[in-house]
């Protein structure tokens, strides 16, 4: 009778992985390196000590990965795709879709690796100048477009263009920047609610005081 493929011989060998298992290792795999790079950095983090804490051979993390270039993009995509999608509740109007908007896109990128993976690029962006690429392409095709997309839905952002997509989110994650670029203290909780409501009535309403 002839052996399941994914089963133990007399031998001891084992048949190979399925898809999932290998979904799932590659998964792991990425987890590891993003938590190495904001750990170490850039610069200092090996293919070596990423294949070592995965617990997968280099052979297979280079199969997997050409380069530690290409292990890098592969993180910040893991990373984009934990963006918020906008994504309007029944009864919502624009001005609540937007307002936690913010809040969820606060909370997702001041997690400890999202916001690790942020402070490494402007540390080493200079040096790594290959970096930008993409982290460029996760802002753009995770965040900025489908925001624009809602927006013209709205009627609130030109058709084929991004301009006022980019401005929101400038505004939305100023205080990030301003975390990472001056040093000032994230705000709390209260403290992005009240950011999130500042930011929509600007950008709905203007900047004129009342």
């Amino acid at each position: 009778m002839k052996a399941d493929a994914n089963s133990t011989s007399g031998s001891g060998r084992r048949g190979r992985p399925s898809a999932e298992s290998t979904r799932l290792r590659m998964a792991h795999l990425l987890e590891v390196a993003r938590g190495i790079f904001v750990r170490r950095g850039y610069r200092a983090t090996t293919m070596d000590e990423v294949a070592a804490a995965a617990g997968v051979t280099k052979r297979t993390l280079y199969a997997w990965h050409s380069d530690k270039e290409a292990l890098f993009r592969a993180c910040v995509m893991l990373g984009a795709e934990r963006f918020p999608r906008i994504e309007p509740q029944a009864g919502e109007d624009a001005r609540a879709a937007l307002e936690r908007y913010v809040l969820e896109l606060h909370r997702e990128l001041t997690c400890e690796d999202s916001y690790g993976m942020g402070a490494l690029f402007l540390r080493e962006a200079a040096e790594f100048p290959e970096l930008a690429g993409s982290i460029q392409r996760g802002h753009f095709d995770f965040m900025v477009e489908p925001l624009a997309a809602y927006l013209r839905g709205q009627g609130l952002e030109e058709e084929a263009s991004t301009e006022r997509t980019m401005l929101f989110v400038a505004m939305a994650l100023s205080p990030l920047h301003n975390a990472m670029l001056v040093g000032m203290a994230l705000p709390g909780t209260a403290g992005v609610a009240a950011h999130a409501r500042r930011c929509v009535s600007i950008f709905l309403d203007g900047s004129r005081l009342r």
